[in-house]
């Protein structure tokens, strides 16, 4: 099938456009041209909307009532999956959380089941722990935490040969060596939860770590005399990092500070959990209760525990309570994680990228979610 489809504005991954049509073949775009060059292509105009690329978001613990920790499987992720596309989010990492070793095997297996079905929306699997500082553990359950053994370092690398892996740990809770291994055998590490010094924090980003896991938080805090984690991440710049722009788990004006640092090197994740999308008002996290307060959630002793916000809601706030472009945005939604994940054909609007796109309005409410080629009318 192939149709074309436009907008007052197409934003292309990297600048606005006018007076143009997207041809889309199958799942992929085939060209993006001047309107006036349709010819007869059936065309689809959503006037003045806005057209971009669909929303990336590496780090998702659950949406739609569901959350991976509480039942590792692929009902889950398809409950996953049709949420996030509810609310323009096309490819995204299902994320667990500090668990069992045993749980960890069988999260990246069956991601990488439901990677081989949905190649451009379980574009990976991100594990948060189990490798990670008690020091800085938020909502995590001590119990799990352990350093990486040599065994799982290969059951990692095994994996990452089919799937992409993010998996964040504390480097200074892991063996350097071992961390090295993760890197070279294809593993995407990510600093998070960890109460390493600067120099810790620089051996493990020597080592190979190329991410971080929602920044400033759960991590040991830039000081004058004690850059620590904060410090090192801003300071390197070969390590992504992800954000929360929910302005519960980082102050606004932090992110407009971090971003002017890291640039394209910064990019938006939700954190989200269970009661994303739906109208739940409590929900267990860890073997917790979680308690859903306005736009956060949070436990008895008032710990985030994940966050109450959506992708076009975050960009939303990058907009109006950030003060970032709108472009800069975006870019933070689909390029940047793209980019920061290694993916290839998506968080552009490019001949031959696939077609997962959105496009909302000026006001930030969604229209239609686009996925490989599909549409998703949410209006």
């Amino acid at each position: 099938m192939v149709y074309a489809i436009t907008a007052k504005k197409v934003f292309d991954g990297e600048a606005f456009q006018s007076n143009k049509a997207i041809i889309i073949d199958n799942n992929k775009i085939k060209d993006i041209i001047a309107l006036e060059d349709i010819g007869n292509i059936e065309l689809i105009n959503y006037g003045d909307n806005i057209i971009a690329p669909g929303f990336i978001d590496l780090q998702i613990n659950g949406c739609g009532g569901v959350l991976f920790n509480d039942s590792i499987s692929p009902e889950t992720i398809e409950i996953m999956l049709k949420t996030n596309l509810s609310c323009g989010t096309t490819s995204f990492l299902p994320t667990l959380i500090t668990a069992s070793e045993s749980d960890v095997k069988k999260a990246v297996e069956t991601a990488t089941l439901m990677h081989e079905k949905y190649p451009h929306n379980i574009i990976g699997v991100h594990i948060e722990g189990p490798y990670i500082s008690k020091i800085k553990k938020g909502i995590h359950n001590p119990v799990h935490m352990k350093a990486i053994s040599s065994e799982m370092v290969d059951f990692f690398v095994s994996f990452a040969k089919k799937i992409p892996i993010k998996l964040t740990l504390a480097p200074e809770e892991n063996d350097v060596a071992k961390i090295q291994q993760l890197v070279d055998g294809g593993v995407k590490v990510s600093i998070g939860h960890s109460n390493a010094n600067y120099i810790q924090a620089i051996a493990g980003v020597n080592a190979g770590i190329s991410l971080a896991t929602h920044l400033f938080n759960a991590m040991s805090p830039f000081e004058g005399r004690n850059p620590n984690v904060v410090g090192a991440v801003l300071n390197s710049n070969s390590v992504h990092a992800g954000i929360i722009i929910d302005g519960n788990h980082v102050d606004f004006a932090s992110v407009a500070l971090v971003a002017k640092i890291k640039k394209e090197k910064l990019y938006m994740v939700t954190d989200a959990a269970t009661p994303m999308g739906t109208d739940m008002k409590e929900f267990r996290f860890a073997d917790q209760l979680v308690y859903v307060k306005g736009d956060k959630y949070v436990n008895k002793d008032g710990t985030l525990a994940g966050a109450n916000i959506n992708m076009m809601e975050s960009i939303a706030n990058a907009v109006e309570k950030v003060n970032l472009p709108l472009s800069e945005s975006l870019k933070m939604a689909s390029l940047y994680p793209a980019n920061a994940l290694g993916v290839s054909k998506l968080g552009r609007v490019l001949k031959g990228y696939i077609a997962n796109l959105v496009v909302f309005s000026s006001d930030y409410n969604l229209v239609a979610t686009i996925d490989g080629g599909n549409i998703i009318n949410l209006k």
